[in-house]
């Protein structure tokens, strides 16, 4: 047997049939393009019967019998496409004028006039009517893309661009049908005939693969990225052949054909991004991804976070809602949802890491691919995006578009991407909060130590007036005192308590003005217990005129006490002469607190990482306090730096608190 393109395409076409069979056998298209492959396969092996023997008529009228038919199979797979839920009977029966291009068409092929002697060259001519098949290829083909565009009038969803794409595939399908052997004998050249069977096998398993893969695509972002391509080829090509000969006059040929294609690489280096740039493929994906990148670089809670980035996602994807769940005690949880986490559908999420309805119909079916299509029809979910990892632990959930059209698979994409710095983004606010959370505690925590015999000196004054009372209560001297010092004592107690729930509770932020003095001395009650438990004198040096500055009281109390803690646990060394000392200046825009103290200073091999996470010279403690500090003071627009080491001086921290609210 004599190997020929039209037979490689034949035994193609039969695999792509086998495919589609395979991929999802009860599926209407599936079985459509099957029963096409295997046409096409029939119609290629009368191909290869002319190209094995050429001098006879029968194979070359057999292949265009076969040819008049293509339309019929075109038009039968939209219909499937139209009404996925009718009949083959009825599908057909809805193409009944179609019969009539076949019938005429065949009536030609079997005419006289198609074929005659002799054979010239090494190909028979047609007859006198040679431009009839050019005639009947145009025509079909406008007759096909009118009825495609017809079909597509109302239609929403997956359908909408299968259309698209089978009106687009299935032209250029029957113009190399009918254009090619044209070309081929009015040329006297067979490669025309010879090319036109790999041309057809790619365009249709392009149009299957397009039809039946996982992933919807666009015909407009196809069509954009074909272009794009053969213009990049055919200027590419122009530009390497114009610089071949023009260095073929200066210097070797083998030298000049190097240059031109080294010219020509660097031409596709810079001519590729000036198109994309053109065609804006690529543009809105950059946007939302520049966007996301912005919102992840702000220092913003979790709440306010996720907030941002719903409304990025239904910006972007032109839809009513967006939803992100995170895992959390064994179920997905956000946006007024909770799904179990090890659920079957879960499970198939985060194996497949997306979902669209289109996905889940299109796939080989599997067993828990009903229940996750149910579950995103129930919540009215166009697509679903899971995170990678060993774990399901983050969900992203899009309604669909207000357009009714489904996510193509560059969207898609473009969600992965998203989801990914999403994630990122909010596992680190999450984190972080937890860490300020835990920071707060401790501060409690060194609290509740130092000033117990704060709230012991009071409660102690009140036990012994509660003994006394029985005895002296009728003298009034003493009843006056009694209820003065009880009512002083208590609220003095409160006031503490108070600072301890206020610095134990979850962060949230609440800029208002405050008199900064104020708020230090009241620091500075606080940690005075520990100070003289540690023999550490602490002075104050409060130089600025104006200390109302716009900030949260409760945050920076945190952050001073933190460093006041830190400072006398620096001068836990010292033999003699410790003292922290806390200072206030003003600037042109804002209030400086400076914390000092007069210990052994900070190691320089510190120094340059010290507001990192996990950097730490004590012996407890996880070294997470003054990357804390940091990220409190950058949410309320503050800084924290701390001065360059130097021999002979302690550690000297620098807080800047801005004296007006920001104006963003």
């Amino acid at each position: 047997m004599i190997l020929s393109t039209a037979l490689c395409a034949s035994v193609g076409a039969l695999a792509v049939g086998t495919a589609a069979l395979w991929s999802h056998f009860h599926r209407p298209q599936n079985r459509a393009l099957a029963a096409g492959s295997l046409f096409v396969a029939l119609w290629m092996l009368c191909w290869h019967g002319d190209f094995i023997v050429s001098s006879n008529p029968l194979w070359l009228r057999a292949a265009w019998f076969a040819a008049g038919i293509l339309p019929i199979f075109l038009v039968f797979l939209r219909e499937t496409i139209s009404w996925p839920l009718r009949s083959a009977r009825e599908r057909f029966s809805g193409i009944r004028i179609w019969w009539l291009f076949p019938a005429v068409w065949c009536s030609w092929v079997v005419c006289r006039f198609f074929y005659r002697e002799p054979l010239p060259l090494v190909h028979p001519m047609f007859g006198t009517m040679m431009i009839a098949p050019i005639v009947a290829g145009l025509l079909s083909t406008v007759m096909f893309l009118l009825g495609t565009v017809q079909r597509l009038q109302g239609r929403i969803g997956a359908h909408r661009l299968e259309l698209q794409l089978l009106g687009l595939g299935g032209a250029l399908l029957i113009l190399v049908t009918f254009v090619f052997p044209v070309m081929g004998a009015v040329t006297h050249d067979r490669t025309w005939d010879r090319l036109m069977p790999l041309l057809i096998l790619a365009i249709f398993a392009g149009l299957s693969w397009t039809l039946l893969t996982s992933r919807l695509l666009d015909a407009k972002h196809l069509l954009t990225i074909g272009v794009e391509k053969i213009v990049l080829v055919a200027s590419t090509s122009v530009f390497v052949w114009g610089i071949r000969d023009l260095a073929a006059q200066f210097m070797p040929a083998w030298l000049a054909f190097g240059v031109a294609l080294a010219l020509g690489l660097w031409f596709v280096a810079e001519l590729r991004p000036w198109l994309q740039e053109l065609t804006q493929r690529y543009a809105p994906a950059e946007r939302v991804r520049r966007s996301a990148f912005e919102i992840a670089r702000r220092d913003l809670r979790p709440e306010q976070m996720e907030e941002a980035f719903i409304k990025l996602l239904t910006q972007w994807g032109n839809c009513d809602r967006a939803v992100i769940l995170m895992a959390s005690q064994g179920r997905l949880i956000g946006g007024g949802i909770e799904w179990p986490l090890h659920c079957d559908e879960m499970k198939l999420l985060h194996r497949m890491r997306w979902a669209t309805a289109e996905r889940l119909d299109r796939e080989k079916p599997r067993f828990e691919g009903p229940g996750l299509a149910a579950l995103m029809k129930a919540n009215g979910f166009g697509v679903l995006v899971a995170s990678a990892g060993p774990s399901l632990a983050f969900v992203m959930g899009l309604s669909f578009p207000r357009t009714r059209m489904p996510f193509t698979y560059p969207q898609v994409t473009q969600l992965l991407s998203l989801e990914s710095t999403i994630e990122t983004a909010l596992s680190r606010a999450h984190y972080l909060m937890k860490v300020q959370h835990a920071e707060q505690l401790a501060t409690v925590g060194l609290l509740g130590a130092s000033i117990a015999h704060e709230i012991r000196n009071p409660l102690v004054s009140i036990k012994t007036f509660v003994q006394l009372l029985p005895h002296r209560y009728q003298e009034a001297t003493f009843r006056e005192k009694f209820f003065r010092l009880i009512g002083e004592e208590v609220g003095r107690i409160d006031r503490m308590t108070e600072q301890l729930l206020d610095l134990s509770t979850p962060r949230v932020f609440t800029m208002q003005e405050t008199a900064i003095h104020l708020l230090l001395t009241g620091c500075i009650d606080l940690i005075t217990a520990k100070a003289d438990d540690k023999r550490v004198k602490i002075s104050t040096d409060y130089q600025a005129d104006n200390d109302i500055v716009f900030t949260d009281p409760n945050a920076v109390k945190q952050v001073v006490l933190n460093l006041g803690f830190n400072a006398i646990q620096a001068l836990e060394q010292k033999t003699d002469d410790r003292e922290v000392t806390v200072a206030t200046r003003k600037t042109e825009t804002s209030l400086e607190i400076v914390i000092s103290d007069n210990g052994t200073g900070i190691a320089p091999e510190v120094w340059s990482r010290l507001f990192q996470p996990f950097q730490s010279t004590k012996s407890s403690g996880f070294g997470l306090g003054l990357a804390t500090c940091r990220d409190i003071l950058s949410n309320l627009h503050a800084s924290i730096t701390a001065d360059q080491p130097s021999a002979g001086r302690g550690a000297t921290f620098r807080i800047l608190l801005p004296c007006q609210p920001p104006t963003s």
